[in-house]
This record gives structure tokens, C-alpha cells and sequence, in this order.
């Protein structure tokens, strides 16, 4: 059998990033923002945990989870935690 640990990515007062290859796994605590920009490459974000109130491009919504959502590329994107969350984002966006 054989255990390696996870590497986390970033550890600050919003929550914990891990690593896990071609995605991450994602803590953040009620009230942070992530993201809050653009990049070229597409993500797909799984939220896993908790509600959030996800901005994408000009439109606005509250999610809950269990939800699945597609950033494209080049996309303006903020995540604000309305409470304890957790979510995976695989950075291939496939």
C-alpha cells in the first residue's frame, strides 16, 4: 500500500488549496471571495459543499451544492462563500 500525502498548493485566512494533479481541492471559509478574474484557461468547478453567490461574465446566481458550473476561457469569474464551502476545480476544463 502506498500513502503519500497531499501538497497544499496555498494555506491563508480564507481557507486551504490542494493539490491533486490536474485539479484542486478547495476549502474556503463564509464570507471570502476567490477567483475574482480571468485567465485563459477554461475550469470546471465541482461545489461539492456549502452555497455560494458565483458571478460568470455579467450574470449573477446562488448556488448550492451539489453543482456543477464551466468557466470558458477568458471569462470574468468571482466566488463569494455565503458559507463554509468546499470545491474541486479541474483546471483542464473538459
Amino acid at each position: 500500500m502506498e500513502l503519500n500525502k497531499i501538497k497544499i498548493i496555498k494555506s491563508d485566512e480564507r481557507g486551504i488549496i490542494y493539490d491533486c494533479g490536474n485539479s484542486s481541492f478547495i476549502t474556503r471559509k463564509k464570507g471570502t471571495i476567490s477567483a475574482d478574474h480571468a485567465h485563459e484557461d477554461p475550469e470546471i468547478i465541482y461545489l461539492v459543499k456549502g452555497e455560494i453567490e458565483l458571478t460568470i461574465g455579467d450574470e449573477i446566481k446562488i448556488v448550492k451544492a451539489p453543482m456543477m458550473f464551466k468557466i470558458n476561457s477568458n471569462v470574468y469569474h468571482k466566488v463569494v462563500s455565503l458559507t463554509d464551502i468546499d470545491f474541486v476545480i479541474d483546471r483542464n476544463g473538459e
